[in-house]
């Protein structure tokens, strides 16, 4: 069987595909939440139609964005360490998810933004939410013993939304959002 090179116009088309992927991604990290198909095409030089010709609709952007940012984000809530003494995984949990959140502000961000116009986005946010939450109680498997209460209090204390009314809202460093979810952490747990 002999190689077949792909032509210069499937190269081209991969090429493009991709360059609307990155642009997409590159204006959610710069804060533009709700990026316009015009806008991602700016971004990306090419023209707006090659922007539809590849995607017809906006949930299939959306899946290929997410797909292209997944190792980084995966990475960055991964970091967990089960072991130690409570106050020890406390300090890991909360170190590990502020620096996580804080390196995905942008698109958690423009996810949260773009949830009531995408039933792909909704799921996926429905599912990483549910992943964080069986990632706490593998952190902290205390709470399977404890009231449902407390295990929602926890979660709600180490949420995306706790630390970003801290971040910036309340203009907190990234070191004072570790140190006040810390205690607030340990005033739930170790009492």
């Amino acid at each position: 069987m002999e190689n077949v090179k792909p032509d210069g116009r499937f190269k081209r088309s991969a090429r493009s595909r991709s360059d609307i992927v990155t642009a997409m991604a590159d204006l959610m990290e710069e804060g533009v939440y709700v990026p316009t198909a015009q806008q991602v095409a700016d971004k990306a030089n090419i023209s707006i139609r090659t922007v539809f010709r590849h995607f017809s609709d906006m949930d299939s952007l959306y899946k290929e964005v997410d797909q292209f940012i997944k190792p980084g984000y995966e990475k960055d809530f991964a970091k967990q360490d089960p072991n130690g003494s409570l106050e020890q995984r406390i300090i890991h949990l909360i170190n590990f998810r502020v620096e996580g959140f804080y390196h995905n502000i942008q698109t958690i961000k423009a996810t949260k933004t773009l949830v009531w116009r995408s039933t792909f986005l909704k799921e996926n946010y429905h599912r990483k939410q549910t992943k964080l939450r069986k990632l706490l109680i593998l952190q902290f498997p205390e709470l399977k013993d404890k009231n449902a209460q407390l295990l929602e209090m926890v979660d709600g204390l180490t949420s995306f939304e706790a630390f970003d009314r801290l971040y910036t809202h309340q203009k907190l460093s990234i070191e004072e959002c570790k140190e006040i979810l810390i205690v607030q952490l340990k005033m739930l747990l170790l009492n």
